[in-house]
């Protein structure tokens, strides 16, 4: 599969790489390695080789590989104007027989983190990539043909998309990254190219409240293994249990390494993640929580949780789901920082006087006023974005174990 991409790609005497971050510097070291009489043209405004008139270079090449952080709504771009590709949809048009992709609005990283250690136990040939930080460009190197390739896959990186994965999976759905798309459909649409390029000798595996036409794999069955979690090692949500129990069993993994990888899961950096526990109060990190919809699930898996703190990016997403929500809670203290943290309190404000609600400047002042008040669980899940004050959810959820780690015991 790789000499054919090889060779398919080697019909372009010029390429443009429209946007130098991760992907576009891995395709340029492949390209280099793989395509020498080809010429790379980077298209990117913060490189040193264009100006402002960078986007005019896209008529300049032959074939333009698009990075899945550049949204060409937001630039007025037509994608049927220009012949775009991506290297998302290269690896799937060329290795989909290998490929297990997941996405969802939340979910996906843990799901294929436990998927890649699950074929790993089982003693079979596994590689990691996509939206999880490693390029699927830099694992072709040293790929052969019994390998399992599975993929972490971006609506980003999706969009657009003419092919999908042998074994599809699609964890949720909730509204997000409305900054982005043009509409939330749009975003949704861009989801089900996880599937929708399958045909029947392909596998979809979904967890959505509704059916959908292409189903023609839909499990919703109740768990055979009961599986507990402590707060230090981590937690699972069901719906992912469930998703791995029903690829466990098409994969004919069998149940000891089931269970095996399921005991050794330590829950990954800024989702649930167990901070330090300070005269008594457990600090937890959930920093991948930029929707409503995930401070919820958070919030219902910790169940003990008096300390709640809130806000970021405000990107007009609805938030009258949370509000409910947290005005039914047992929460005692909710804490909000930040755009959405001001909308939030104004409005939690008028509707509930049960709740000792504190509006903070930032991080820091929401941290330090947590240790201040807390008893039991402090629970950062903002149930928003960061980038109006942080490069990503990462940078934040870092900043907060910094300022928890400061904390006097």
């Amino acid at each position: 599969m790789l000499k054919n991409l090889i060779s398919d790609l080697q019909q372009y005497k010029s390429i443009g790489i429209f946007g130098f971050g991760v992907e576009g510097k891995s395709f340029y070291n492949f390209a280099q390695k793989y395509l020498p009489n080809t010429e790379l043209v980077i298209i990117d405004q913060n490189h040193p080789s264009c100006d402002e008139n960078y986007l005019q270079k896209l008529s300049e090449v032959d074939l333009i590989v698009k990075s899945p952080g550049i949204s060409l709504y937001n630039l007025g771009i037509d994608y049927d104007s220009y012949n775009f590709s991506s290297t998302t949809e290269l690896i799937l048009k060329y290795f989909k027989h290998q490929i297990i992709g997941v996405t969802g609005t939340k979910g996906k990283s843990t799901l294929v983190t436990l998927i890649d250690a699950l074929l790993k136990n089982a003693g079979k040939k596994s590689v990691l990539c996509g939206n999880i930080g490693i390029p699927s460009f830099d694992i072709l190197y040293n790929l052969d043909a019994t390998t399992t390739i599975v993929m972490e896959l971006s609506s980003h990186q999706l969009l657009h998309g003419n092919y999908s994965p042998h074994i599809a999976i699609l964890t949720n759905l909730f509204e997000e990254h409305l900054d982005y798309y043009k509409d939330v459909q749009e975003y949704y649409g861009a989801k089900y190219n996880i599937f929708t390029h399958q045909n029947e000798d392909d596998i979809f595996i979904y967890n959505l409240p509704k059916n959908l036409e292409r189903g023609y794999n839909v499990y919703e069955n109740l768990l055979k293994q009961n599986i507990e979690f402590t707060l230090k090692n981590g937690f699972i949500h069901k719906a992912t249990l469930q998703i791995l129990e029903k690829l466990k069993d098409i994969l004919a993994v069998d149940d000891a390494v089931y269970l095996q990888t399921l005991q050794a899961f330590q829950t990954l950096p800024h989702r649930l993640e167990f901070v330090k526990n300070i005269r008594g109060v457990s600090y937890v990190n959930d920093s991948i929580a930029t929707i409503p919809q995930a401070t919820i699930e958070a919030l219902k898996i910790l169940k003990n949780v008096d300390t709640l703190i809130l806000g970021g990016n405000d990107r007009g997403i609805d938030y009258s789901i949370l509000i409910e929500y947290l005005c039914q809670s047992n929460i005692k203290n909710i804490i909000f920082f930040s755009d959405t943290g001001k909308k939030l309190y104004d409005t939690l404000h008028v509707k509930t006087k049960q709740k000792n609600l504190f509006l903070q400047n930032n991080l820091q002042e929401s941290v330090k006023k947590a240790y201040n008040i807390s008893r039991s669980i402090v629970l950062f899940s903002p149930a928003a974005s960061s980038f109006n004050e942080y490069k990503n959810f990462v940078e934040r959820g870092d900043e907060f174990k910094r300022l928890v780690n400061k904390l006097k015991g």
